[in-house]
């Protein structure tokens, strides 16, 4: 068993994560500052949900695959976790799809207004929750499928997956990524996800924002953002190789 490597881009095989239906001891052990933060939240954010998120406990990485723990645990809980980013057994782990295109290009979204991260620049991502839940254990790669096609419109279950997925962390963030190839280029993929933004009622995504270098991002991609962008344009080498039917 390693720790798992801290503020680098590092690849791996997998993500075991197992389901435990008690509830989170350090959701239960800081429920009241979970309370306050969320109270402050509802004034400055009063567009958020507090819905049911599942945050992990235990997180190693042992020949090749980070495994551990999941509990459900309210949203306001993840938020008080990126917040404060304790020094405690909870972690925040979540899924994203690097889509690239024939072109060479890297297509992520910027965040609207009313979301809680508003005007960043991600891949497709979101956090696990209760659809992510199959017989007791965690599908973060069936995560990366869903979050894809509800804020891009892009079905990538028949895409070319990369054999391994790389990771990013900071303190209790754990970020997994998936890079995704698509047989048509950026101005092709940029328009089928520009029709599915506007039609989307959950109206969470502003614009898609085509990356085709280390400094296209803008100043608004977070670091673990940047820190793959930076790494699958530099690191042209790093090749796992790639199966033809995405992920199912």
């Amino acid at each position: 068993m390693i720790p798992i490597p801290e503020n680098r881009v590092f690849s791996f095989d997998a993500v075991q994560l197992s389901l435990d239906p008690a509830g989170h001891p350090w959701v239960s052990a800081e429920r009241s500052a979970i309370a306050a933060n969320w109270a402050r939240e509802e004034i400055e954010r009063p567009w958020l949900f507090n819905g049911t998120v599942l945050l992990h406990r235990g997180l190693q990485l042992e020949g090749g695959v980070i495994t551990g723990t999941s509990h459900r645990a309210p949203y306001a809980a993840l938020r008080q976790l990126v917040a404060t980013m304790p020094d405690a057994d909870a972690w925040h782990l979540f899924g994203s799809a690097l889509i690239l295109t024939s072109d060479d290009a890297m297509l992520l979204i910027r965040m609207a207004a009313k979301t809680a991260n508003p005007g960043k620049v991600y891949a497709p991502a979101g956090s696990l929750d209760e659809s992510d839940i199959s017989d007791g254990t965690v599908d973060v790669q069936g995560g990366i499928l869903r979050e894809a096609l509800e804020e891009t419109g892009l079905d990538l279950s028949g895409a070319m997956a990369e054999n391994r997925l790389l990771g990013w962390r900071r303190a209790r963030l754990v970020a997994v990524f998936r890079r995704f190839r698509l047989a048509e280029t950026a101005d092709v993929l940029v328009s089928r996800m520009r029709a599915h933004i506007r039609t989307d009622p959950e109206q969470e995504i502003a614009d898609v924002v085509v990356v085709r270098g280390p400094e296209d991002a803008g100043p608004t991609a977070p670091p673990h953002m940047q820190a793959v962008i930076d790494f699958h344009f530099t690191a042209a080498e790093h090749d796992s190789g790639w199966q033809g039917s995405g992920l199912r």
